[in-house]
């Protein structure tokens, strides 16, 4: 038997895979790879398309809650609850004749035109001149404490009282009674922060103040770093309105005390000083002073033909100036913290844009700083859009959520050459896996059949020994007896016998290979094959030892076969039990019916098959690592015809062995069937 070239064949894979799979799926891979280009470039711009839409929808979003807004902090019952929108910093009225009234505010003080409403305003007319007397004029200082103190108990009048605990908490003060005074200041501090003495002086700045040099008189660093706190945030947050004099002075004065101070009272005077920036501007505009001048591209439009809407951008100031008419010529006018506004809109405004959360929103100012968000997915590429010029200068930034890598594929419309593109690469991932195990299985064929070549070549040349050396003997006379020349033509005979069976075995292996082996199908006897070929083994064992028991039932049923095909199938699983049956010499051939199937089964009691070994019994060429490490001669190919010649007879094959212990095979044949081919 002569192979073919194995460096050839596996150079000829190679080339094959090279010519139908590489060279298709490069050609293939480059326009699915075009395609997905086209196809993104297009995807992209209706992305794009998509987001412009959104982007003039939010917009449009905007100048209508614009109008909401306007119309909500305006009406009756948020006017009656004094419970205004925390984006709104202004809200003031304007008459015909150009007078304006202020509504609410979030200023740190007021212009001296707009304080008109006056918190609390207390004066000296009460009858208080008794202790005034005794206090400045004659400095009788216990009885003028004992006066105002009774006041403080007996007077219904609360603008009285407060005057009298003010003057108590002076005249603790000069009698050097520290803790007294301050315990009077707290008081008015807690009660009375909202109210203005003489109309213009906040009654919560004078107690904190008086507080803190009482403090610091006394050495009291944590109580004093506690009511600066207080005090800043009283500043931060008036509960009183006065105006610039009267902050300029506490915020002054609050300085010369506070000489130390620490991060928490540092971020608040940060804080004070931004606001107050942003309250000049405020007063600005409240005024109407370079309202139109405020920046380059305020553009004046009305929403609806309704609301007046001027944008500012200054500094850290980026407010909305809204302006409503009313029929009778009266006009409303708020201002609002933009990014405030923004912030508590945005959210609705992002849901009613994108029920189905596919979009990610960002609104930014110039410097980058965030200030709303609204993100699904981070690592997406954002398109940037500006606010419109009669918005604050913003940008809103706009992305959609692309789609899974599996819903993308598989989305209509989209994604079919990336398809494309994934099933050229599978398929030349494949063929090449395919090669490759083609490649490994030519490999270690190559190499079995080096090896049965090996073996047949041993098996051939050991009977041709022993015949050619049995005739030389014969040729030269040189056996003497006619005794021991029969049993040298017994032994030339089996030996011949030996080499023509496997010189079959050969050949039908062959033919089973390229399909061409022929069966002639006649009714056959099995049994009597049986018998025939066990009493011919016989006569060849005697000196080997080996004993074969056979068992069959009384009656046994035609099968439809081939005769010399099932003599082989014998002769070989006999072999077989012959050569791995170790030390044993039993071996029990047994026939039988079972329903519609004919079993003869050849069982050993020999070195049987490894687990390992079992899965691949069968396999041509294959022969065990046992019987190898044993020299146990064979060429790896009687169990794959035994196989093949069952299978073409309808039938199947079954085994069943444990190591030391032997093995059985068991052929099943089909009774009454028509087998013919």
């Amino acid at each position: 038997m002569k192979s073919a070239n194995p460096g050839s064949r596996r150079k000829k894979i190679i080339l094959y895979y090279i010519l139908a799979v590489v060279l298709p799926g490069i050609i293939l891979g480059y326009m699915a790879y075009r395609g997905i280009r086209n196809d993104q470039a297009l995807r992209e711009a209706e992305s794009r398309r998509r987001l412009e839409m959104d982007n003039q929808d939010f917009f449009s979003g905007v100048y209508s809650s614009l109008i909401k807004f306007m119309n909500e902090q305006t009406s009756d019952s948020v006017l009656l609850s004094g419970k205004y929108d925390p984006s709104l910093l202004v809200l003031f009225v304007q008459e015909v004749n150009g007078s304006k009234k202020l509504v609410t505010h979030q200023l740190l003080y007021l212009p001296a035109e707009l304080f008109t409403f006056k918190s609390k305003q207390f004066n000296l007319q009460f009858n208080l001149d008794k202790g005034f007397r005794l206090e400045f004029s004659e400095n009788r200082l216990s009885e003028a404490l004992k006066f105002y103190q009774d006041k403080v108990l007996k007077t219904d009048n609360p603008e009285e009282k407060i005057i009298a605990l003010v003057a108590s908490a002076r005249i603790y003060n000069k009698m050097n009674q520290p803790e007294s005074a301050k315990t009077i200041y707290e008081e008015i501090r807690k009660d009375y922060s909202g109210n203005l003495l003489n109309g213009e002086i906040p009654l919560g700045l004078i107690a904190g103040l008086e507080i803190l040099k009482i403090n610091r008189a006394l050495g009291e660093k944590e109580e004093m770093r506690n009511n600066s706190l207080q005090y800043l945030q009283l500043l931060l947050h008036p509960s009183c309105d006065y105006d610039e004099n009267q902050f300029d002075l506490f915020y002054q004065s609050f300085k010369e005390i506070m000489q130390e101070t620490d991060p928490v009272a540092d971020s608040l005077l940060q804080m004070l000083n931004t606001q107050r920036s942003r309250t000049d501007y405020l007063i600005r505009i409240l005024t109407g002073t370079d309202l139109i001048t405020t920046g380059s591209n305020n553009q004046y439009k009305r929403i609806n033909n309704e609301i007046l809407c001027i944008p500012v951008n200054v500094a850290e100031l980026v407010v909305m100036y809204l302006l409503q008419d009313n029929s009778t010529g009266i006009q409303t006018c708020m201002v609002i913290d933009f990014p405030v506004y923004l912030k508590s809109v945005s959210e609705k405004l992002a849901d009613n844009l994108d029920p189905n959360s596919s979009l990610n929103l960002k609104i930014e100012d110039n410097n980058g700083k965030i200030i709303y968000s609204r993100i699904f997915k981070e690592g997406t590429s954002y398109i940037s859009f500006p606010f419109p010029e009669n918005l604050p200068g913003l940008k809103l930034l706009l992305s959609e959520n692309k789609p899974g890598f599996v819903a993308a594929l598989f989305k209509a419309g989209s994604g079919i050459y990336l398809f494309i593109f994934i099933l050229i690469i599978l398929f030349m991932i494949l063929g090449y896996v395919f090669t490759i195990y083609a490649l490994n299985t030519e490999l270690r064929l190559n190499k079995m059949k080096s090896e049965f070549i090996s073996n047949v070549s041993h098996e051939l040349k050991s009977p041709l020994t022993s015949i050619r050396m049995m005739t030389e003997m014969l040729h030269h006379n040189r056996v003497g007896t006619e005794e021991r020349k029969s049993a040298y033509y017994s032994a030339m005979l089996e030996e011949s016998e030996h080499l023509s069976h496997l010189i079959d075995n050969i050949l039908d292996f062959s033919r089973m290979e390229d399909d061409r082996k022929k069966y002639d199908f006649i009714d056959l006897d099995l049994n009597e094959l049986l018998v025939k070929f066990i009493e011919s083994t016989r006569e060849n064992l005697p000196e080997s030892g080996f004993n074969i028991h056979y068992s069959s039932p009384d009656k046994v049923p035609m099968i439809q076969a081939d005769r010399d095909s099932m003599l082989q199938v014998i002769y070989n699983l006999v072999d077989n039990a012959i050569k791995f049956s170790g030390t044993s010499t039993q071996i029990d051939i047994n026939l039988f019916s079972n329903n519609n199937e004919l079993l003869f089964c050849v069982k050993d009691y020999g070195i049987g098959i490894s687990v390992k070994d079992q899965e691949r019994i069968f396999d041509r060429f294959f022969r065990g690592d046992e019987p190898q490490r044993l020299g146990i001669k064979g060429s790896g190919i009687g169990l794959t015809i035994v196989k093949k010649i069952v299978e073409a007879h309808k039938g199947y094959l079954t085994m069943d062995s444990r190591p030391g212990e032997g093995s059985t095979f068991c052929v099943h044949m089909p009774i009454n069937k028509n087998t013919k081919s």
